[in-house]
């Protein structure tokens, strides 16, 4: 690429990068029924794959998504309403693949040989779904492994020049394979992919030939999130072993009327190339659609998907705080840790959450939501977290802590640390307990922290 190509691809990126990064940012929780992506009522009356009929509560709304899954909402449902419904569908013919409770709301995934479905009960706001598509890979329910290491977490500094910064949490497991959150933003050099293959082999366990993924989990599509996923792939797909892909993304007629229609074109950050690099690179592996309700294991890790997309019909990614409404929200089991990852998680979607949810929503790890700008009091106080993750740029710091949620964490007693990835790229041991006098508690944009093998928390 020449240099003139190189200079014009960077200033795109940046205002497009930019564009979507702070379109959203402080906005209250709009008017769900200001989606024009909301059923017509003639709609309302399809059939959801010839599923059994639900026959209480109020119909709301019927929906496609992405891909194949359709979405049936109704509201003022009872518990008894969804222990029917769930016998209708083992009646025509499903099975029960899992099935829980988180706080009295209640979750089943049953197969048919050709479908899924999700059915899921929130007791707060008495909102049942249906949520049907073609049956495809399944969440593993357990995963057992042999402890070869210490899990480590790693927060990677972004050295893009497109963008400031992205967000990429890389997770060792207890057998030395990894689970990845995102990645981060691309860039034209491909900087950050080398700089997590890298981080891969140092931490790979000796005599591995090449580092295993177990699983790369993308929180939503936006650039700064996906982009590093892409470059990784051109450059290091032979060097890696990859299990699984999860994701719930928006389908591509409503990105396209978005607040992120940038997300659709050529750049090597963004969702076409990152089709193509599943078609090219990655055509064996599976790709497992997250929704709500979901819980999985990889390694010693235990997952629960307590948000997707598939809760904000009849609201979208339309209204509200765009793109980021659709975040997934992830709590995370690691060796007797709790940590809950919020991608750039919207207002609307809290303002749902802590109506569903109560004490479930309490971790010790808060991923502090859209780099620092989203996020609120209310949602954070119910966290209540020991340790915040602010994937944040260099020279960031100081103005994101004056955000009313952000100065909520710095005053909470509780909190005993807030690890920034805009001071360096910095590693943990899991469990985490940091030895006294080994870090602050609040980083200043001048702090640096210590560079792996060396581990933030201990006297190295």
């Amino acid at each position: 690429m020449s240099w003139f190509a190189k200079i014009t691809s960077f200033f795109l990126s940046v205002i497009t990068f930019f564009t979507g990064l702070f379109s959203g940012a402080g906005k209250q929780a709009a008017d769900p029924t200001l989606n024009p992506q909301a059923a017509a009522p003639g709609v309302l009356d399809e059939e959801l794959y010839g599923l059994p009929s639900f026959e209480a509560g109020e119909k709301i709304c019927f929906y496609k998504s992405s891909g194949s899954t359709e979405i049936l909402r109704y509201d003022s449902t009872s518990e008894e309403d969804f222990k029917t419904y769930r016998q209708k569908l083992c009646d025509a013919g499903f099975t029960v693949y899992d099935e829980h409770a988180i706080e009295n709301n209640l979750f089943a995934t049953l197969t048919s040989d050709t479908l899924t479905v999700n059915l899921y009960r929130f007791a707060a706001t008495k909102t049942l779904r249906i949520v049907a598509e073609e049956r495809g890979p399944l969440f593993p329910l357990t995963d057992e492994c042999e402890r070869v290491c210490d899990p480590l977490l790693t927060g990677m500094k972004g050295e893009t020049v497109v963008a400031s910064e992205g967000m990429g949490y890389i997770i060792r497991l207890a057998d030395g394979s990894f689970c990845i959150i995102d990645g981060g933003m691309g860039d034209p050099d491909h900087v950050d992919a080398d700089k997590l293959m890298d981080i891969l082999n140092a931490q790979k366990p000796d005599g591995t030939e090449k580092p295993v993924i177990a699983a790369w989990i993308f929180t939503h599509l936006h650039g700064d999130h996906v982009g590093v996923f892409n470059c990784f792939s051109l450059d290091h797909h032979d060097d890696v072993v990859i299990e699984k892909l999860i994701y719930n993304f928006p389908k591509e007629e409503e990105v396209e009327i978005s607040d992120s229609p940038y997300m659709l074109d050529e750049s090597i950050y963004r969702w076409n190339q990152f089709k193509k690099n599943l078609s090219d690179f990655y055509s064996d592996v599976p790709v497992i659609k997250a929704h709500t309700g979901n819980r999985f294991a990889v390694r010693n890790a235990s997952f629960e998907l307590l948000f997707t997309l598939d809760d904000l019909y009849p609201s979208s990614i339309l209204n509200g705080n765009g793109m980021n409404e659709s975040s997934i929200l992830l709590k995370m089991t690691l060796d007797g840790q709790t940590f809950l990852w919020t991608g750039d998680f919207g207002f609307i979607s809290a303002e749902l959450v802590l109506k569903e949810y109560g004490d479930t929503l309490a971790c010790d790890f808060l991923q502090m939501a859209h780099h620092g700008m989203n996020g609120t009091v209310a949602l954070y106080s119910r966290v209540d977290p020991t340790y915040a993750l602010l994937p944040v740029w260099n020279g960031g710091l100081s103005g994101m802590l004056k955000n009313k949620q952000n100065a909520w964490l710095v005053c909470s007693p509780k909190m005993k640390q807030m690890i920034v990835t805009g001071c360096g790229t910095w590693t943990i041991r899991l469990p985490y307990e940091p030895a006294f006098g080994t870090c602050q508690r609040i980083p200043t944009d001048k702090t640096v922290y210590p560079s792996y093998p060396d581990l933030l928390g201990e006297n190295n």
